[in-house]
C-alpha cells in the first residue's frame, strides 16, 4: 500500500518572489508603477510584521497574516504614517493580492488565508441565527 504524503507547505519567501516575478510582472503585466506600488506596501507590511511580531520577513509564514495583524498594520499607516485612507486602501488591496495569490498557490494555508482575507463562520451556525455568531468582513 502506498502513502499519500501532504506536499510540503511553500515557504513564505518564495510565495513572496513567486507573486512579483510571475504573477504580478508574466501573468498579469502590470506596469512597473503598479508592481513598484506592491513592492513598498509589501515592503511596509513585512517591516511592521517583524517590529510586531518580532519576526524576520524569511522567518515569517502564511500563519502568522492573521486579521488582527493586518487590522493593527493598517492602523499604523492611517495614524503613525499618516497616509489617507486612500493610501491605506491601496496597501490593503496590494495585501490582498498577495494572500489571493498565496491561497492558491499553498492550499495548505486556505483556512488561514481565508480567516486573515475576513473571516467567514467563527462557529457552525445553529438552528437560532441569533446564537450564531459571524465575525466582520473587514476585507
Amino acid at each position: 500500500m502506498s502513502e499519500i504524503t501532504a506536499p510540503r507547505p511553500v515557504s513564505f519567501a518564495s510565495l513572496v518572489q513567486q507573486f512579483f516575478t510571475e504573477y504580478l510582472m508574466t501573468q498579469r503585466a502590470l506596469s512597473p508603477r503598479t508592481i513598484a506600488s506592491y513592492r513598498d506596501a509589501m515592503l511596509l507590511f513585512l517591516d511592521f510584521a517583524r517590529k510586531r511580531l518580532g519576526k524576520m520577513p524569511t522567518s515569517l509564514n502564511l500563519a502568522d497574516i492573521e486579521p488582527g495583524l493586518i487590522l493593527a498594520f493598517l492602523d499604523h499607516l492611517e495614524h503613525e504614517r499618516h497616509n489617507s485612507v486612500r493610501s491605506r486602501n491601496l496597501r490593503l488591496t496590494a495585501l490582498r493580492a498577495f494572500l489571493k495569490f498565496a491561497a492558491r498557490r499553498d492550499v495548505s494555508s486556505f483556512y488561514v488565508i481565508e480567516q486573515a482575507l475576513g473571516g467567514k463562520r467563527t462557529t457552525p451556525p445553529s438552528k437560532n441565527f441569533s446564537d450564531t455568531q459571524v465575525s466582520l468582513n473587514f476585507f
